[in-house]
């Protein structure tokens, strides 16, 4: 670590060190000249510490350290001078200052050439390594250069084979087919296991099929899991007794099969000492043939088939087992996904249910709320309202005209407050209450409503009502409420002395009814246009209101399927889209 640490600081000079390295040399040669050795001549002293440059090769610290000593020694021959330097200054100085030279050059050359002999030394270094990953990079190619002639050797030979697997072929498709017409037989019979009601019996009924497909060869089949460090039997098939169900995973040959995630074999037991296998009571299982059993993409057991004999295993049982355990992969994973998706049903009705009741309890409470407020928190309101106006009646020549003023406020206060708790109301009817749709003849509607309300009619307000307005889809208690508030507040917001005029129209535009309500208002900014809808926003305190109009008006459509829009300029008037689904003419 030391030496790695001086190296570096050979390569690279580090700042920190250089002052210290200066700082050291510095103050040692000071106080050996001008304390110590202050009336001897010593040049020779100076010249010392330098050399500490061909170890630490920094030029800054060296020509620091001359100029440094350059000064030292002004001032010992030109300040302090003993007398003989007193009597030869000049030869003093001169041949401190040409030694002191020489010494600098001759370690600055040193230091570059140091310097460049490292740099060259890294550039071979850098060469040699180039070097050698060319070597390997052509002993690659070299080895792949092998590895293709082999193959292509191999290829010829494969060639020559195919002329001969050709001829057998015939007898392999015969065979193909034979096995087909089997295997559809045991996939029949698979998908009929997907039907059992108990999926524990899915692998037995895999083990069967399994060994009468490889017939008179297979003695017993095993479907085996690993659970934690050891093997489980999952299901069996044949007559063979095991001393036990369990036994250690490690050194078994599902191990080995696991661990190489592929089909293997081995034809004789007897001859795998280090082997551990099905653990049976006669020791009659000598061959095995295992496959990866794997669930959700992973192996997670093994499929075994054992044979009471020694036997070479044929690819043709190779694929029967492989192919029997794609099956049963599929088959359990389907089977477990099922069940899985029959558990999220059950937990999504029972959290749907709960819901549901914490809902219910939701409603209830707040038609308990809406009573509330019906009957206790209105009651003061109208006893505040009314004892105001017995006060006026009784009372008013006798009140100055402030004491008539909070009288006047303490009524209006209590009016717009009873007025905002009914809104509020209103708007907790049209959450709550179902709001069927049938078809509407808007037309007829809003004239009958003109009849009912004296304040849409000449001469308070002008309203002229479209011909021909298209069937809607929705609910004429809601509609009713919807434009009962359109045309109040259409009537209620214009300026002082000015004639309300509202125009209602309509269009069909394929299954959506348009239908707009303009007026003369005061319109609303475009900045507003965002809160027009929000409860309680009240957007002119010129008027008088609760905020909960046209956010009554946006429910009652939303409810209806609908949408409403706003298309307004400040002192323009308001311009309303609602929009509805059609309803087909009865006509």
């Amino acid at each position: 670590m030391l030496s790695e640490a001086l190296a570096s600081l050979q390569r690279k000079p580090v700042p920190a060190v250089t002052l210290t390295l200066y700082i050291v040399c510095v103050g040692l040669m000071a106080w050996i000249r001008l304390g110590i050795l202050s009336d001897d001549i010593v040049t020779i002293g100076y010249f010392l510490p330098l050399l500490i440059c061909l170890w630490y090769p920094d030029r800054r610290l060296l020509w620091s350290l001359m100029v440094t000593y350059a000064l030292i020694g002004a001032y010992k021959v030109f300040v302090a001078p003993t007398e003989w330097q007193a009597n030869h200054w000049a030869m003093t100085w001169s041949m401190q200052m040409m030694n002191m030279l020489v010494i600098g050059v001759a370690v600055h050359l040193v230091i570059d050439l140091t310097t460049r002999l490292r740099r060259q030394k890294a550039e071979v270094l850098r060469s040699n390594d180039e070097l050698k990953t060319r070597d390997q990079k052509i002993s690659r190619q070299n080895d792949e250069l092998q590895s293709q002639t082999a193959e292509l050797a191999q290829r010829n030979v494969e060639i020559q084979q195919k002329s001969e697997e050709l001829q057998a072929q015939s007898k392999e498709l015969q065979q193909a087919n034979s096995e087909s017409a089997k295997r559809q037989g045991v996939l029949q019979s698979l998908l009929e296991s997907l039907r059992l009601h108990d999926s524990r019996e899915l692998p037995g009924r895999i083990c069967q099929l399994l060994m009468s497909l490889l017939g008179e060869a297979t003695t017993a089949v095993f479907i085996l899991e690993k659970n934690g460090d050891e093997l489980m039997v999952r299901a069996q098939a044949g007559e063979i007794e095991l001393l036990s169900r369990r036994w250690p995973f490690k050194r078994s040959f599902a191990a080995v099969v696991m661990a190489h995630d592929r089909t293997a074999y081995v034809p004789d037991l007897q001859l795998r000492p280090d082997l551990v296998g099905v653990p049976a009571a006669d020791s009659a299982l000598r061959s095995v043939l295992g496959t990866p059993l794997r669930l959700a993409g992973k192996p997670a057991g093994v499929v075994t088939v054992y044979s009471a004999h020694k036997h070479e295993w044929t690819r043709e049982q190779f694929q029967i087992i492989e192919w029997v355990s794609a099956q049963c992969s599929l088959l359990m994973d389907s089977r477990r996904l099922q069940t899985e998706l029959q558990r999220a049903n059950s937990d999504l009705d029972r959290v749907v249910k709960e819901r549901t009741k914490e809902l219910q309890e939701l409603v209830n409470e707040l038609e308990h709320f809406s009573y509330t407020i019906t009957h206790d928190l209105r009651a003061p309101l109208r006893a505040m309202h009314g004892f105001a106006g017995l006060l006026a009646d009784e009372s008013m020549a006798v009140l100055n005209e402030q004491s008539r003023e909070y009288l006047t406020r303490i009524s209006t206060a209590a009016v717009r407050m009873d007025r905002l708790i009914t809104d509020a109301l209103s708007y907790s009817k049209v959450v709550r209450k179902e709001m069927p749709v049938e078809a509407v003849d808007v037309g007829h509607l809003l004239r009958g409503m003109m009849d009912s309300y004296p304040i849409f009619q000449r001469p308070q307000a002008q309203i002229e009502i479209a011909d021909n307005l298209p069937l809607v889809l929705g609910n004429e208690a809601g509609l009713t409420q919807c434009f009962s508030n359109l045309l109040g507040n259409a009537v209620k917001f214009v300026p002082p002395g000015r004639t309300p005029v509202v125009r209602i129209t309509g269009r069909r535009e394929g299954d959506k009814v348009k239908l707009w309500c303009e007026d003369n208002g005061i319109g609303i900014p475009d900045d507003m246009h965002s809160r027009v809808f929000v409860m309680f926003q009240r957007l002119s305190k010129d008027y008088e209101g609760t905020g909960i109009g046209l956010t009554l008006v946006k429910k009652v459509v939303e409810r209806m399927h609908g949408s409403v829009e706003i298309e307004s300029t400040g002192g323009k008037g308001c311009r309303f889209r609602v929009e509805l689904n059609a309803a087909e003419s009865t006509s």
